[in-house]
């Protein structure tokens, strides 16, 4: 699911449906200071619908205060992931220093410790308030209030994907000045909070406590390797960032034609083709594009009354690169598009075919680049 606000676009992980059921039947079962000699009090269900609704509420406003930082700091913010302590924004390029990097992983936390202060302040002026409302209203604040001083003090863990491992690497980045250098330093003190996690998960389960345990040997384990792949990521932009798409874009590119019927495209791509995207040009101009997987959509039967121009996506739906743009956003143009390949236009004419980019195309430069770095090193 994804909606946007404010400007920012979010994606909301199928895993919120079970944490806020889970808030929900546990509150209800709990009471959370409903009164305990009541246990089918309606109170325990709407204070339990009301916490999960501001918990929601509240991790939604820690991405805002990070995307907001973000863009303050001059760096664009692309579709925000909503994780249950958290997210993860797509940045359309790393901070441009440690203060930008410590500014923007910083306000996150800082916004929730913020709003747990001043809904446990409410709390404080509610808690002796007489009446049904006020008993709600009370444990509305201090439920929602101690979830945010939670959420905020949390992501102040050095653990990916917590605002603390960022925070950290901007301790050592300001401190080296490197900032690959920096993250991997991070990363280091992150996995070692992760096998301190894993060996006291596996001293738990040991003992008495097999089920937590192990959970917490399997959330070790998951920190681990999220804070692996958090690094392995930033080296490969760091790899590929000043790069541009024509440094790596194929000159010689296999075109089709829009009238061209779908079971004759299909007989060329199974004799020669080995790309799986096709631009479709008319008169030496691009009209569309045209993917292989577009065609399972059309039964057997119709292939041959079925033309190109029926199924090739064009205009907007067309996701296009310039040979200017850098490889990094070309890589992030790919995964946001899902597209095996993507076609490269004139600067000043978007119509005017240039070349393509093939994931297989990348690969290759990114091989090569590494070969040359290490030849250095």
């Amino acid at each position: 699911m994804t909606f946007e606000l404010l400007g920012f676009r979010f994606r909301l992980q199928a895993t919120w449906i079970l944490v806020l059921a889970l808030i929900v039947l546990s509150l209800a079962a709990l009471g959370g200071g409903v009164d305990p000699a009541q246990p089918d009090d309606p109170l325990r269900w709407i204070l339990g619908v009301g916490v999960a609704a501001l918990f929601f509420i509240s991790v939604l406003l820690h991405e805002l205060a990070h995307a907001f930082a973000a863009r303050r700091q001059g760096v664009e913010v692309g579709e925000i992931t909503l994780l249950v302590f958290g997210g993860n924004p797509r940045l359309g390029r790393e901070a441009a220093g440690p203060r930008a990097e410590a500014v923007t992983a910083l306000a996150g936390p800082l916004a929730s410790l913020l709003l747990g202060g001043a809904l446990l302040g409410g709390w404080l002026l509610t808690r002796e308030t007489a009446g049904v409302a006020g008993l709600l209203l009370s444990s509305l604040l201090w439920w929602a209030g101690m979830s945010n001083v939670l959420l905020g003090s949390l992501n102040l863990v050095p653990a990916f994907p917590f605002d603390g491992l960022r925070l950290l690497r901007a301790l050592l980045w300001r401190l080296s000045g490197d900032f690959l250098r920096a993250t991997r330093l991070a990363t280091y003190v992150a996995r070692a909070a992760a096998y301190g996690l894993i060996a006291l998960g596996l001293a738990l389960a040991l003992g008495d406590e097999l089920i937590i345990g192990i959970w917490l040997a399997l959330i070790g384990w998951l920190l681990g390797q999220a804070a692996e792949g958090a690094y392995r990521r930033v080296e490969f932009s760091t790899l590929i960032e000043d790069m541009l798409v024509r440094d790596v874009m194929e000159s010689q590119v296999a075109v089709v034609g829009p009238n061209l019927t779908i079971d004759t495209l299909v007989q060329q791509h199974q004799l020669g083709g080995r790309d799986s995207l096709y631009p479709v040009t008319m008169d030496g101009l691009l009209v569309g594009t045209v993917d292989m997987a577009q065609i399972r959509g059309v039964p057997r039967a119709a292939w041959p009354t079925t033309r190109v121009t029926d199924v090739m996506k064009r205009g907007e739906r067309m996701s296009t690169l310039t040979e200017e743009l850098t490889l990094p956003d070309a890589v992030r143009r790919l995964e946001e598009t899902g597209a095996p390949a993507l076609p490269v236009v004139a600067e000043d004419d978007g119509r005017r075919l240039l070349g393509m980019i093939t994931r297989e195309s990348l690969r290759r430069a990114i091989r090569q680049r590494a070969a040359l770095r290490q030849g250095d090193a």
